[in-house]
């Protein structure tokens, strides 16, 4: 028999699909929240980058999605499988470079990195029979994990998920994922999106005694108290770590100080802050005229 493999568990909606800032048009025919029409799939910026890379790393993906509008006559099963199919599509990468000239792909050959899609058309206010009613599928019920980890041989135990809400943690946790593997996303959070989880889960396989933590340091002032310059250093961080195939493991900010943890040799970690600390001066420089990390620290 095969081992058992381990899996990253994704809830769809506002983990790896724009939902909530979707046009109103999106709702024609459903409540908001209720995306059933496959022409306003939209990926999460960085989405397609952060499975790649789980995927890289042997982990099995799969998405796990609530769609209670079918059971409140807002669309069909077929919808929820087209709008599956779109997602699915839009996480194919072709790797063919921008510019070639070479014809993309045909959409049936090509390797998304979501492996299946599970979906429970169940909401207990329905009206349209048989979905009108609760279901062990639906979240936080476990009926879906456990599916997918008899149907593709997966271990739960050594499994992730992520999502946006806390029923996504809790259908995990009651299909066997430890809690502490259970990530939940929010802007605000030290998770703010699918590439920070990413990271996080990442982090997990790496031999602590592989890593350096290194700060940087401004010399006066709070350069980080401003919110669009923090985000600037942290996406610019995240890129990167992006390019360069180095994970990070940890990254913590304060007014005034960078600290990032990466899974790499001190030597490497040193030329990560130096391309870092170049890369946001030259941001700063041609937004204020000044230097965001004045001094050599």
């Amino acid at each position: 028999m095969r081992p058992l493999r381990p899996a990253v568990f994704l809830d769809r909606d506002d983990t790896l699909n724009v939902n909530a800032d979707l046009p109103t048009q999106a709702w024609a025919r459903t409540k908001p929240g209720d995306l059933l029409d496959p022409c306003f799939v939209e990926l999460i910026p960085g989405a397609l980058q952060a499975c790649r890379r789980l995927s890289d790393a042997g982990f099995v993906l799969v998405v796990i999605t609530n769609q209670g509008g079918v059971a409140r006559a807002g669309g069909s099963v077929r919808d929820i499988d087209a709008c599956n199919t779109a997602l699915r599509a839009r996480l194919s990468p072709t790797d063919i470079p921008p510019d070639s000239d070479a014809p993309p792909l045909p959409e049936p050959f090509r390797a998304s990195v979501i492996a299946a899609s599970y979906s429970a058309p169940h909401h207990p206010d329905g009206s349209v029979h048989p979905f009108n009613t609760e279901h062990h599928w639906r979240k936080p019920g476990p009926g879906m994990i456990d599916s997918a980890c008899a149907e593709l041989g997966l271990d739960a135990a050594r499994s992730w998920m992520v999502g946006d809400k806390q029923r996504d943690l809790d259908a995990a946790t009651s299909a066997g994922v430890p809690p502490e593997r259970t990530l939940l996303i929010a802007p605000a959070s030290p998770i703010p999106d699918l590439a920070s989880a990413a990271e996080r889960i990442l982090a997990s396989t790496i031999d602590p005694a592989a890593t350096s933590r290194v700060t940087l340091r401004a010399g006066s002032g709070a350069p980080l108290g401003d919110e669009r310059a923090r985000d600037t250093v942290l996406s610019t961080a995240r890129a990167i770590a992006e390019r360069t195939g180095v994970p990070i493991i940890e990254l913590c900010a304060d007014t005034n100080s960078l600290t990032v943890t990466l899974a790499t040799h001190r030597l490497g970690a040193l030329g990560f802050l130096a391309e870092l600390r170049r890369l946001t001066n030259a941001w700063s420089r041609a937004r204020s005229g000044a230097d965001l990390w004045p001094d050599e620290r």
